[in-house]
């Protein structure tokens, strides 16, 4: 099976608040090629390109999904691998989750791909109560578990593996 490096960005604005993507792809699906029916929520991010650091990915990831060129990147923060189906084939993603901020919260879009134009939804900043009391999908899973320890004391001093 083809790992999938995949960098990441917990995008938090001046007030704390999240950015997420509501997206639905059909051409992915989970480890038994099973697509979800309903769209989900998922931080900035995508895979590295060739000869990209994850780093550089995560500062490309974040100017394409969100215009944002200056955005602070900061560290590596969590971690986690499992496995997708994507176009019919199974994939290890391996996930490095990155924090970033922003005092700016306008967005724009010109540097999306047709992909992402097919299967974006919206883009939506998130406060944690709002986020934590959501009925709605969110990946990894585990967020609403990890998110508030990482606002609270911020990044730990390694990298925090976390469930996808």
């Amino acid at each position: 099976m083809r790992p999938r490096p995949t960098a990441r960005i917990l995008l938090f604005d001046a007030a704390n608040r999240l950015l997420l993507i509501r997206m639905h792809d059909p051409a992915v699906g989970d480890a038994d090629g099973a697509v979800l029916r309903d769209a989900y929520w998922v931080t900035i991010g995508g895979a590295i390109e060739p000869g990209e650091t994850l780093e550089d990915a995560a500062r490309r990831e974040l100017v394409e999904e969100t215009g944002l060129a200056d955005a602070r990147l900061g560290p590596a923060v969590w971690y986690t691998e499992h496995i997708l189906t994507v176009g019919g084939e199974k994939r290890l993603l391996q996930e490095t989750f990155f924090i970033a901020h922003t005092e700016v919260t306008v967005l724009a879009t010109a540097g999306w791909t047709g992909l992402e134009r097919e299967v974006i939804r919206e883009l939506r900043w998130w406060a944690l109560p709002a986020l934590q009391e959501s009925g709605d999908i969110f990946f990894p899973s585990s967020l609403k578990r990890h998110l508030p320890a990482l606002i609270e004391t911020g990044p730990l001093s390694d990298i925090l593996r976390i469930e996808p």
